[in-house]
């Protein structure tokens, strides 16, 4: 019986160590697997998406002015203005990538009732591309590419010309602009200087800038530059791209970019594009701002009032808007 007993007792000793052992097993298999699964998630999991930044913001601005027998002079107008920039950002070691896209798009309603007349106040398009590769830690090479057009027909307003019929002065519109007419491409190879993000330059002795003129009407015209009849026109030059942003005071923040292209055949003839804002944040959705853009190129001939092309001169446009901003993250 002892036997028995001794016999059963070392059989259940043994099973017992048995179980323990194959749970022990299954738990470690069961950890390892876990742990190789978590393994395998964090390798299949696209890192560089972390180097990414992005964001996007939508303006919409108001502007109205109503007049009801209004002695004063005047004229009743209505402007709905939408703007929309959006960027993304690649930033790992030595390398950036930096992209911005910038629409608009705003139109103006002169008069009332049937005398009204539709006038746009704003067309932008502007794509810029720009990768940097630090050789110190606020210099390196640089390569960019901007792109920029506009939505829409755009007229020079109350050209004078003679009626066929009455001899006299009469007024009218002539279309000057139009989708790709112009646009202007450039593609640029230098070196750029960024300490921080309040100031940034850019120099590429070699630049090739192309001009379009997509329209047949204003390429046989030879506008923008382009011999007649053609619709592309290529320079190579030098160029120059500065930007700085400066917090003035609080809410308040001031935005500057200048670029600078000057072809090898024509040195004294520099193409300016220069954008400036001062920015007023009154809280998260409403905001303030003042926008001026200053263009001079030589190869843009400015209409003179009869309609007849004159010579280059500065174009130069302002914005004082208050509208809401909805930010995209």
């Amino acid at each position: 019986m002892d036997k028995i007993v001794s016999v059963l007792a070392i059989n259940f000793v043994l099973l017992s160590s048995l179980a323990s052992a194959q749970s022990a097993s299954d738990l470690s298999r069961k950890e390892v697997e876990e742990k190789a699964m978590n393994a395998k998630l964090v390798v299949e999991k696209p890192d560089s998406l972390h180097n990414w930044k992005s964001g996007a913001s939508i303006n919409g601005n108001l502007t109205n002015t109503g007049l009801v027998n209004w002695q004063g002079g005047g004229q009743a107008a209505l402007t709905i203005t939408g703007i929309f920039s959006g960027f993304a950002n690649y930033a790992k070691g030595n390398s950036s990538w930096g992209n911005l896209l910038e629409l608009g798009y705003g139109i103006t309603r002169l008069g009332q009732d049937g005398e009204a007349q539709l006038r746009k106040s704003e067309d932008r398009m502007v794509l810029t591309s720009k990768y940097s590769q630090k050789f110190n830690q606020s210099m390196g090479f640089a390569a960019l590419v901007d792109f920029r057009s506009q939505f829409d027909k755009g007229f020079k307003y109350d050209v004078k010309y003679k009626s066929k019929l009455t001899g006299g002065d009469s007024l009218a519109r002539d279309r000057i602009s139009d989708i790709l007419s112009p646009a202007y491409g450039l593609a640029s190879l230098g070196i750029d200087y960024k300490k921080d993000d309040r100031f940034y330059v850019m120099f590429s002795p070699l630049t090739a800038k192309t001009t379009f003129v997509m329209d047949k009407e204003l390429s046989d015209a030879g506008a923008y530059g382009v011999e007649k009849g053609k619709n592309m026109r290529y320079q190579l030059g030098m160029f120059l791209n500065a930007s700085a942003k400066l917090k003035l005071m609080e809410n308040v923040a001031w935005q500057s970019n200048l670029y600078l292209f000057d072809d090898y055949k024509t040195l004294d003839r520099v193409d300016i594009f220069w954008d400036n804002a001062v920015l007023l944040t009154v809280n998260k959705f409403l905001q303030a701002s003042f926008n001026t853009n200053l263009i001079y190129d030589d190869d843009i001939r400015i209409p003179k009032e009869n309609g007849t092309l004159g010579g280059p001169k500065i174009q130069f446009k302002h914005v004082l808007a208050v509208g809401l901003v909805v930010k995209l993250k």
